[in-house]
């Protein structure tokens, strides 16, 4: 069944890796979708030296040549699934607690990022905080997974990045309790995709992958997908 399903790219936020849909993976491919969830790399230059376009060259490098495909963007990923799809045609398009695009909201006072941002190693009680909707095991089995992220990155996108505005079907999926992101900008986030919104209510910016409602946002997101062919 998976060859007549389009691949499923699956793009992580900043700090983590594609471990991140560890507890969606399953699901799509139950459902006979192939999927792809890499972890972004420093480029040979190092961490300090690593940029947005980098980090959009690495993702066109998993894309499958000539074979239709689902992008999925989470926070960060959500930046780079929308500026992918500028360059591609993918099938459908999904955006959890996704950065904003220019332009969407207006703009607001940023603090620059250090060269590296130091998010490995950090404490414990920190990602007890960011995932208070996950369980225990989730919680220490994700502590020692974040690495550090590039400020340049970082502050490419705190500055604002402009996307053209979809031209594929759009899903845009929301914790309402994300501290990073509020869910009124991912309303207008999906207000200006003309996008689909599935709304969590007490979920945190990572609880649509790790929390302990995580297969269900899955399950959703893949019934959302079935119809893109």
């Amino acid at each position: 069944m998976s060859e007549h399903r389009p691949t499923v790219v699956m793009i992580h936020g900043a700090g983590g890796g594609g471990w991140e849909y560890d507890h969606w993976q399953p699901h799509f491919q139950e459902a006979g979708f192939p999927v792809v969830a890499n972890d972004l790399q420093p480029t040979s230059a190092g961490l300090a030296q690593t940029s947005f376009r980098d980090y959009v060259a690495q993702v066109q490098a998993w894309l499958p040549a000539d074979e239709p495909l689902l992008l999925v963007g989470a926070s960060m990923g959500g930046i780079l699934a929308l500026k992918v799809a500028e360059l591609v045609a993918p099938l459908g398009l999904v955006l959890v607690n996704s950065v904003l695009p220019a332009g969407v909201e207006p703009s607001r006072a940023r603090k620059e990022h250090p060269s590296i941002v130091r998010w490995a190693n950090g404490p414990l009680a920190d990602t007890q905080t960011a995932l208070f909707d996950s369980d225990e095991a989730t919680i220490h089995w994700a502590w020692p997974r974040w690495r550090d992220e590039a400020g340049a990155v970082l502050n490419t996108i705190a500055a604002g990045i402009p996307v053209a505005r979809p031209s594929c079907p759009t899903l845009v999926v929301l914790g309402e309790k994300d501290s990073d992101i509020p869910y009124q900008s991912g309303l207008a986030l999906a207000e200006w995709a003309r996008a689909d919104v599935h709304l969590y209510h007490g979920m945190s910016h990572v609880g649509p992958l790790l929390s302990r409602r995580a297969g269900e946002v899955a399950r959703a997101v893949v019934g959302w997908c079935e119809v893109r062919k």
